[in-house]
Order: structure tokens, then C-alpha cells, then sequence
């Protein structure tokens, strides 16, 4: 099993060496015309009417009573929607047309109704807004039903470029109360916010930590390396709060750079083989020494360890920028109070935290103390861990790459739980089929890779092209753009050989943009009809200052968006394609492209 794990690490470092019509998109309140109306003493309507061809996701709704709201508001229940379904975003839930939400009210007559309502929708041509506020604001002991409350409505629309948050009834709320008020209120959002997907990575991490380095440590010892691993990550939010704050910048974005995140993703990796049994996590003899010098009652050193590993965790695995770290940031960068947005910070983040501390006194509980059993659940969390370094390595690396990775890691798993070993006990027969489907899906996963695939979890087309013996799909051949005197360059050549030119911007995270790589681009038609332009793409992965300045030299608001210089090297906007095509549309504008 050692070769197998030394194959992959092998693997794993060789890995890190990889380092339609023009469409323009309508304004967001043209996109998603909002409305309210009073229909009764206790009923609000709140009416959107969705312009063709786009909608909204149900679950981006949020309906929020301010502060200064005294109108007691029922459970708001929300209409089904369209079931829609993607390879990159799965299963989701859309509006389209016109959408009614009925908003309960108790006692209408009470006085000032002050409403919070978010919503976030997208074209489907693959343009997609950034969340849209609006505030209904109105005295409703002042008013009789039935009204159009449109007038009261304060509305602050989507942006479709990056700009400064503007001031929301977060802000103001911030701006209202004293600190005491403040830190138990976003230790309250913390705590919701801890039910979300953005504090679940951090749980097979924080298990396995506990479970690597204390095999018999007891519910308190557990409990404390807890609260460790908690106030690194709080206090990271703290620290990141007062930094965007003195440098004006996004720290979660710097930390996305293909280096830092090999640096992480090789940290994960060493953690793996410490549960693996290679060696003993520990600081230095030298460091212990010091530590018990102040803390008879520390063993082993490892605090530091699980306060840093928080923190880490804190920036590259947790996904998520809530609404009210936004609200914090604003008031950070509009008033310059960083202490009072940092202690706001802290309180989300330990609030965030507190059902990690449930794990860390369960764990002793749940898992076993000694013995053959505990060896088992250290293996399983070391396979988690090298699992949570192909995901972190999988932003920067090839897809194929990655799926050569998954196979690896799929095969090690399987022979790990005994794919090859005698099963005579009932359980053990059933994880032995269990390994098997891993084995099988491993299987495949290396077939993909071969084939040239990308998805790990969509490699049955591939499979089945390799099964058939059809040739792979090769994309097109595109010239990274990596500064701006090269793009120039280039198009100044293609000027001087009368050659047209298609400027592409693409970035990792545009699903629209891998949909358009995977079936645009692979079809042999466009390939055929694009031989006669040079092929220029602009990747604003990184969205680096490179990136930012040539979205703004071309004014291009993201991707996908396709550019189209003629023979003399001129660019006409009005034939740009912004947004999703397919093959067939894709090839009627190079059509209308070659006739002009």
C-alpha cells in the first residue's frame, strides 16, 4: 500500500508543475422589474416580472425585516419553481415570467413596515447579475389597502462592474448599536451561517486533526484542540477584516495564486501522511520545551498547529462571502472604525465555529479510543485529507490531470478497505462491494483522463467514446494573451497579413465559458470555419491587474464574451458575442461575420 502512496505523491508533484449575436445585457431592474402592493390589513404582495430569456435562482431569495421594522412578518413560503440542471451548477430551482410572493403580515396597523428583500438572477445567455437589494420602507398605520407601495421602495440595483458596497441596512444596523450589541448579534449570524456549506470542509479537517495527534485524548483534551483550531479561524476573519480595510483589498483573492495554493495543498498532503503513520505531528523538541515551561499541562506541543490549520481553513477551503461579512466590510471602508469591524468579524467567525467545538467534544464519543479500529478511522481521514488536495490543486492544474489524481486516490482508497481481501464477515462483504464500485469508478476515471477529460464527475461521455473508439475531441488551439504589448503585437500581425482575429475571454469559474471550451469549440464545423482567424484568448482567471485592465480597455463587463476584429484590424462592439452559444449559433455569427 506504501508504493501505492508514494505513486501518488509521485503523481501529485509532477502535478504541481502544471502550473449567437452580439448581446447586451438589459439593466437589472429592465431584467427583474420589482413591484409591491398591499393587498390587505394583512397581506403584502411582492410582484416580479421577468423579462424573456431570463431568471432568477429561488434559493438567492431573502426576505430580511430591519431593525427599525416594528410590522411582525409570518413564514414566508416560497413558490415551486422550474427545476433546472447543468453539468457545473447540478440541480436548481428557477423563476421565469411573473413571480407572486405573498408576505404575511400580524397586526398591520402596529406602524413602520422597513423590509429587506435579495434576490440574484441571470440571463441564459450566461450573463449573470450580482445580488439585487431592495428596501420596502413605509408606515403602514398611515396607509389603506389596497396601494401600490412602489414609491416606497428604496432600491440599490446590481452592479454589473466591480464597485464599493453601498450603504445597506447592515451598515446603518452597524452604525446604531454599541459593541456588545454588535458582537452577540454576528455571533448569532455566525452560528446560522455555521448550517451552511461554508463551515462543512472545515469538519473532516478539524476531525482529523483530533483523531491524527490525540488517539486517547479525552472529551477536555479534544474540546481544547477545538477551541484552538475555532480562534484560528475567527480570528483570521478578524485579521482579514482589518486588512481590507488598511490595503483595500480582498486577502481570500491573493490567496488564490498557483503557488500559495500548491503551498496549501502540499500542507494537506503532510497532514495525510501523518495520519498514515510516516511520522509524529509535533513542533520541535526545542519548541516543546518552551511551551511546558508555561503550560505544564500542554502535551505534545500541537495547539499552535490546530490554531494555524483554523486559520488556513479560514481562507482557502471555506467558499462563501456572506451577506453580512459584506455589510462589515462596507462600514469598514465608509466610517475607518477597524476595531469595531474587526470585533464584528471575530464574533462571526466563532459563531461560525461553535458547532465545530460540539465535534471536538463528540469525537472521543464517537470514534474508538484504541486498537485496530482507530488505526482505520486515521487511514479514512488521511485519504480525506489527500482528497481535500486535489480539490484545492484542481483550480490551477489540467483536467486531465486532476482525473489522473482522482483515479489514484480512488485506487489506493479501494485496496485501503480490502477490494482483494477475503471478506468472510457480513460487513466486511459489504465494504468490499463498496470498494469495488470505488475501483470501478477509479477505473473510469483513468480512462477519462486518457481520453482527455475534465470532469470528474461527468466522465461517462469519454468512456463511452473510448468503448466505441471514437476519436477524442481536441479543442481549439488558442495564444494566451499575457500582456498587453503582446495582444498588440499580435494584432498588428494579423493586420499585416489581412487575417481576422477573435479575441476570447474565458476564466476557470465562468460555467458558461467550460460549457462553450467542452462543446463550441471541440465541434468540427466551427473548427473548420474559425481556420481563417488567428485565435487570441484572454484568461481573467486570476483577475489579476492585467486581467482588470484589459476588461476595462475593451469595456467588456465579463466572460464569456467574444470579440471579433475584421481584416484592417478594427472591432466592431455591436458583433461582439457576450454570454452562452451553442455550435449552431456560434457558427451563423462567423457566417454573418464572413458576408459584412
Amino acid at each position: 500500500m506504501r508504493r501505492i502512496l508514494f505513486i501518488f505523491l509521485f503523481s501529485f508533484i509532477l502535478s504541481c508543475g502544471y502550473a449567437k449575436d452580439a448581446f447586451s445585457p438589459l439593466p437589472p431592474d429592465k431584467a427583474f422589474e420589482f413591484s409591491a402592493y398591499l393587498a390587505g390589513d394583512q397581506q403584502l404582495i411582492l410582484q416580479w416580472n421577468i423579462a424573456p430569456g431570463y431568471y432568477l435562482y429561488k434559493s438567492q431569495f431573502s426576505f430580511t425585516p430591519a431593525t427599525t421594522n416594528h410590522v411582525p412578518i409570518s413564514k414566508i413560503e416560497l413558490p415551486k419553481g422550474r427545476t433546472q440542471q447543468n453539468s457545473v451548477r447540478g440541480v436548481y430551482q428557477a423563476y421565469t415570467g411573473i413571480v407572486k410572493i405573498l408576505i404575511p403580515l400580524n397586526h398591520r396597523s402596529s406602524g413602520l413596515l422597513n423590509l429587506n428583500v435579495n434576490y440574484q438572477g441571470c440571463s441564459h445567455a450566461g450573463f449573470c447579475y450580482t445580488p439585487i437589494k431592495k428596501a420596502l420602507i413605509v408606515n403602514l398605520s398611515e396607509v389603506k389597502a389596497p396601494l401600490n407601495l412602489n414609491p416606497y421602495v428604496q432600491g440599490i440595483s446590481s452592479d454589473t462592474f466591480s464597485a464599493p458596497p453601498p450603504k445597506d441596512a447592515m451598515t446603518k444596523w452597524l452604525g446604531g448599536h454599541n459593541l456588545f450589541v454588535l458582537m452577540l448579534g454576528f455571533l448569532g449570524l455566525g452560528l446560522l451561517l455555521a448550517f451552511t456549506p461554508c463551515v462543512l470542509p472545515m469538519v473532516p479537517i478539524l476531525s482529523g486533526i483530533i483523531v491524527g495527534q490525540h488517539k486517547k485524548a479525552g472529551v477536555g483534551k479534544a474540546f481544547l484542540l477545538s477551541v484552538a483550531y475555532v480562534a484560528g479561524m475567527a480570528i483570521t476573519y478578524a485579521i482579514l477584516g482589518i486588512m481590507i480595510a488598511l490595503v483595500g483589498s480582498n486577502l481570500q483573492a491573493q490567496l488564490q495564486k498557483p503557488w500559495i495554493i500548491v503551498l496549501f495543498s502540499g500542507l494537506f498532503v503532510w497532514l495525510a501522511l501523518s495520519l498514515f503513520g510516516f511520522y509524529e505531528l509535533q513542533l520541535p523538541i526545542k519548541w516543546q520545551q518552551r511551551l511546558l515551561r508555561i503550560s505544564n499541562q500542554q502535551k505534545g506541543g500541537t495547539y499552535l498547529g490546530v490554531f494555524l490549520m483554523g486559520s488556513l481553513s479560514s481562507l482557502l477551503v471555506s467558499p462563501c462571502v456572506s451577506a453580512p461579512l459584506v455589510g462589515i466590510l462596507a462600514y469598514i471602508g465608509q466610517t475607518g472604525d477597524v476595531l469595531l469591524g474587526a470585533m464584528a468579524l471575530l464574533a462571526l467567525g466563532i459563531g461560525m465555529g461553535l458547532p465545530l467545538l460540539l465535534i471536538g467534544i463528540s469525537a472521543d464519543k464517537w470514534l474508538p479510543k484504541a486498537g485496530a479500529w482507530m488505526i482505520t478511522v486515521e487511514r479514512l481521514f488521511g485519504i480525506v485529507m489527500l482528497g481535500l488536495a486535489i480539490w484545492m490543486l484542481s483550480r490551477m492544474i489540467p483536467g486531465p490531470i486532476t482525473l489522473f489524481l482522482w483515479a489514484l486516490l480512488c485506487l489506493f482508497a479501494a485496496i485501503f478497505l480490502g477490494v482483494f481481501s477475503p471478506a468472510p464477515r457480513r460487513l466486511q462483504w459489504i465494504i468490499q462491494i463498496f470498494s469495488i464500485l470505488i475501483l470501478f469508478y477509479g477505473i473510469i476515471l483513468w480512462i477519462g483522463a486518457i481520453k482527455g477529460n475534465t470532469d470528474p464527475l461527468h466522465p461517462w461521455e469519454q468512456f463511452k467514446n473510448f468503448i466505441v473508439n471514437e476519436k477524442p475531441k481536441q479543442k481549439l488551439s488558442f495564444v494566451l494573451i499575457k500582456s498587453m504589448k503582446e495582444l498588440d503585437d499580435h494584432l498588428l500581425a494579423a493586420k499585416k497579413l489581412h487575417q481576422p482575429v477573435i479575441l476570447d475571454f474565458y476564466a476557470d469559474w465562468c460555467t458558461a465559458c467550460v460549457l462553450m471550451d467542452g462543446h463550441v469549440f471541440t465541434d468540427q464545423r466551427v473548427k473548420k470555419a474559425l481556420q481563417p482567424f488567428m485565435l487570441l484568448r484572454a484568461d481573467v482567471t486570476n483577475n489579476n491587474s492585467f486581467d482588470q485592465a484589459l476588461l476595462k480597455r475593451f469595456q467588456v463587463i465579463g466572460p464569456p464574451t467574444i470579440l471579433f476584429f475584421n481584416k484592417k484590424g478594427e472591432e466592431s462592439i455591436s458583433k461582439r458575442i457576450v454570454g452562452e452559444v451553442n455550435a449552431n449559433e456560434f457558427l451563423a455569427h462567423i457566417k454573418e461575420q464572413q458576408e459584412t
